[in-house]
Parts: C-alpha cells; sequence; structure tokens
C-alpha cells in the first residue's frame, strides 16, 4: 500500500496536465500513488491521460459518466485511494520536487491528521509552462504571524473555528495533507453542489476534528492560473446570480454540519460567523470583481433579483438591493455616495407601496435618493417641517401639513434618535395620519456594521424560516 494518494481532478486541462503530473513523478519522495479522475473533459484531456500514463503503475485513471465538480470527482479520488494520507493536486497546478516529503515528515513526527501550509507559488508572468527552478513570487494565505517551525495548532475549539471563520487558517485544500483514517471516521467529504468554496467546507470540518492539526512555514504548491482556469470565469451578471445562491447553498451546508456537532447549540456567536464566513469567503475573489464604475459588467440585474426573489421571498428586493449595493462599494464602484453612510430599510416595507420619507436631513435624503432609484416601491414624496428652510433644489420638499392631501400608504420616519420619532408619530398621528402607515427602525438605518448586525442575520432567519 502507498503512503500518500496525490488525488488530481481533471477537467479541460490538456494544456498542463503532462506538467502537474509528471511534478508529482518527479518527487524525492517516492511511496505514491497518482489517482486522477476526469470529470467530462472535452478537450481530449481523458485521450492525453491514458496516452501519456495509461501503463503507469504509479497511476489510476477514472472517468465520470455525468458531471460532478471538481468537488465530485476528489470524492471519487477519496473512494479509490488506498493511501495512509491524502494530498490534493489541481490539473493545471504544479508540485515543487520536496512537497510530499516536507508534509509526510511532518505528519509522521507529529501524529498529525491535517498537515497545513500557508500559502503558494505563483509563477512569474502569465507562463504556460513553468519549471520548479523557475523564480516565484510566494504568496502568504493565512493571517496570522509567519512560522519559524513546525507547530501543532492549539485544541481549543472555539479557537479553531474563529481561526478558520475569519480567514487566518485559510481554507483551501491543495496545499494541505489529510490522514484518510481521519477523513473516514468523520465522514468528511466535499460537498458538490457549491462552487466556489468547497474546499473551504471540507476544511472546516477538520479543523473542528483534527486532533492533532500541524502547522508547517514551508510553502511548495506552484499555483498557475490559466485564463482557461474554472476560476476565472467572465463575470457577468449571469455569473453573480450564481455566486449569490452559492452563498445561501454554504450557508446551509454549514448549518447542517453545525446542526450535527452538540458543542455548536449554546454558542450562537460562533455559529454566525461560521456563516458569515460563506459570505466573506466568496465576496472579493467572485463578486466584486463583476462591477464597475456603472453596476455590471454584462447582463441584466433581473437575473441577480430573481436569485433573490426566490431565496427570500418577501424580503427578496430588500436582499438584492443591499447585496448590489454592498458589492459596488466594496469594489470602489458607483458614481455618488447613495448608501455609503444609510441603507433603505426595504425589510419594513410591502411591494409596491406608495412611501412617503419624512425628514430631510442626511438620512432623509439618501433615503429619498434610494427609493426614486429603485423599482420597489413608489415614491409619494418627502416631507419636512422646515420645508420653507431648506435649500434642496433636487429634492422637492414639501411641508409636513401636506401629508392631508397626499396619496400614500406608508411614512419611513427617517431619524435614528428613537425618542424622536416617538414624538414625530404622535404629532403625525394627531394630524389624522393612520397609525398603520408609520414605518421605523432607526437603529437600521446606518451602514456601519449593519451588515454584519443586521442585513446577514434577517436574511439568515428569512432563509431558514422558508
Amino acid at each position: 500500500m502507498p503512503e500518500i494518494s496525490v488525488i488530481v481532478p481533471l477537467y479541460n486541462a490538456g494544456k498542463y496536465l503532462q506538467e502537474a503530473i509528471d511534478s508529482v513523478l518527479a518527487q524525492t519522495f517516492q511511496d505514491f500513488e497518482i489517482i486522477v479522475v476526469d470529470d467530462c473533459s472535452t478537450d481530449g484531456s481523458w485521450e492525453l491521460v491514458n496516452r501519456l500514463y495509461g501503463e503507469n503503475d504509479k497511476v489510476s485513471l477514472y472517468r465520470h459518466e455525468s458531471n460532478k465538480t471538481a468537488g465530485g470527482a476528489r470524492n471519487t479520488g477519496l473512494e479509490h485511494a488506498k493511501g495512509k494520507y491524502i494530498a490534493f493536486l489541481d490539473s493545471d497546478d504544479l508540485y515543487m520536487p520536496e512537497t510530499l516529503e516536507i508534509m509526510y515528515r511532518a505528519a509522521e513526527k507529529y501524529g498529525a491528521e491535517v498537515v497545513h501550509s500557508p500559502g503558494c507559488l505563483i509563477p512569474q508572468g502569465d507562463q504556460e509552462h513553468v519549471a520548479t527552478t523557475d523564480d516565484f513570487r510566494t504568496i502568504i494565505f493565512d493571517d496570522m504571524p509567519i512560522l519559524e517551525k513546525e507547530t501543532l495548532l492549539s485544541v481549543d475549539k472555539e479557537y479553531r473555528v474563529r481561526q478558520w471563520a475569519g480567514r487566518k487558517l485559510y481554507g483551501t485544500i491543495w496545499n494541505k495533507m489529510f490522514r484518510k483514517d481521519f477523513l473516514e471516521e468523520y465522514r468528511i467529504k466535499f460537498e458538490t453542489g457549491i462552487w466556489p468554496g468547497e474546499d473551504a467546507i471540507f476544511l472546516f470540518r477538520c479543523v473542528f476534528y483534527a486532533k492533532r492539526y500541524v502547522c508547517i512555514p514551508d510553502v511548495f504548491y506552484i499555483y498557475r492560473r490559466p485564463a482557461t482556469s474554472t476560476t476565472r470565469k467572465k463575470r457577468d451578471a449571469k455569473f453573480i446570480a450564481m455566486q449569490a445562491k452559492n452563498i445561501a447553498t454554504k450557508i446551509e451546508a454549514l448549518d447542517t454540519y453545525m446542526g450535527d456537532i452538540p458543542w455548536f447549540s449554546d454558542k450562537p456567536e460562533v455559529q454566525d460567523k461560521v456563516r458569515e464566513f460563506a459570505i466573506i469567503d466568496t465576496d472579493s475573489s467572485f463578486i466584486q470583481k463583476g462591477y464597475h464604475s456603472q453596476g455590471l459588467l454584462e447582463g441584466s440585474e433581473a437575473e441577480i433579483r430573481q436569485v433573490f426573489k426566490d431565496m427570500y421571498g418577501e424580503q427578496g428586493y430588500f436582499a438584492y438591493w443591499y447585496f448590489h449595493h454592498y458589492h459596488l462599494l466594496k469594489a470602489g464602484a458607483g458614481g455618488t455616495n447613495e448608501g455609503q453612510s444609510y441603507i433603505f430599510p426595504y425589510h419594513l416595507f410591502q411591494e409596491g407601496e406608495r412611501t412617503v420619507i419624512y425628514g430631510a436631513g442626511e438620512s432623509g435624503q439618501s433615503f429619498y435618493r434610494q427609493l426614486q432609484r429603485q423599482n420597489y416601491l413608489k415614491p409619494a414624496g418627502i416631507v419636512d417641517k422646515r420645508a420653507k428652510e431648506l435649500k434642496t433644489p433636487d429634492f422637492p420638499v414639501q411641508p409636513v401639513e401636506d401629508l392631508k392631501k397626499m396619496d400614500f400608504d406608508a411614512l419611513l420616519i427617517a431619524v435614528i434618535n428613537e425618542k424622536a420619532a416617538r414624538e414625530i408619530k404622535a404629532a403625525l398621528i394627531k394630524m389624522g395620519i393612520a397609525e398603520e402607515k408609520f414605518r421605523w427602525q432607526g437603529n437600521t438605518y446606518q451602514k456601519d456594521d449593519f451588515y454584519n448586525n443586521h442585513y446577514f442575520p434577517l436574511l439568515r432567519e428569512t432563509y431558514q424560516a422558508k
């Protein structure tokens, strides 16, 4: 039996395949097997790997009859693996010659279930062919102090989970090694309906369950990002809609795992940190790059809106709107300051309601702009008791008394202070405004920490209730 099984998921990587597999065959540690699982390649990769390695005793070849994604291909590899340890190599990447030796030595020394390397090597420039003697730049993913020696990770579970959720223990699996009997004991496999992020969820369970998790300082994995890579697809509306749905799918998967672990039951704050990871892990690389100063690169926002409607029902428009504007701002896009300080509380309204804004201060003006720019609610005006004094040429502010002759379904009180809001509401009721028309929730208006403290929990609770 080999000591290490190296699993290589293959999909349309014929251009780089030989370089990848040869980098394993050239290892200083030779007690290994290579398991290549083709996930329905259409570029001749399957034929190529058979021609090059079909008679090599160290290489076993398997092919899916239907596409199961990289996670599914890795699961197939796990089913066939015979080694004591499991390592993963993507078919367009490479190993440095001492990779397996370094990981194996650390695993045996510490009796570790997981060996964790903090980063990868990236070729200089856009190289089609990479030799292990080339110059590389080192990318450290982990947001932790760089280690000088091998170190066992603390066994404190909350510490571990928070480190993972904060991306301090980065979630890739191809620069790590896992003991096979450990994965089997805890039934740890890859999610097949998630991309990207299936590897981070795999690692989540490893971080939680491993008794001995060793972090090493060595960086040895050569990560190549060709233009054809599945992680560099066109960032259009359809793609971003898929990733929006992916966030919810990841949260659902993580909730399932946490639900099976009693340790999480009395730790709601830790649970929320885990769920927030599903958003953080998807944001920067897979969504924000899809925006420029005018919005989406390509495609209709309707595709994204529909995803949120399917997921969140009545809260769908609120979810979509905040998602869209949040990423525009995070990507440095957007031609106005809209949404930077205040977020319109869509969750307080029903679609189509004719809405008046009360208050033409900073928050009221921001809400009125947002109200005019969307098609969820119907703007019915903005009023302020200082209407005659205000110089707001862009805002047709009307006196409060005009409410008596305005036709509206809802009135948003655009003040943050609760006492002031109560006083406004009491005065308006005396004017004859029906109490059921009022909307106010001042603690949700400001953007600061809104994403974590209100928006995210609201959508999670709505999604779980469906």
